[in-house]
């Protein structure tokens, strides 16, 4: 299973949505689209280096994820 980022336009503004836990992209966009979302992408790790501070890797999409 991987998790996939969205986003939802609402009140003229673009907001994170909640994340879709699928099998594959095509399944994610499935559930975005009848949720009125979009998929921005997947969660591919989140690095925490010596400061404490938390970095967020997200591997942008045009549909084919390697």
């Amino acid at each position: 299973m991987k998790i996939f980022l969205t986003e939802i336009e609402a009140y003229g503004a673009t907001f994170a949505g909640p994340n879709i836990i699928a099998k594959s992209i095509e399944e994610a966009e499935e559930a975005a689209k009848n949720n009125g979302m979009n998929v921005i992408g997947e969660l591919d790790s989140i690095y925490i280096d010596n400061e404490a501070a938390q970095h967020m890797n997200v591997l942008q999409t045009e549909r084919t994820i390697h």
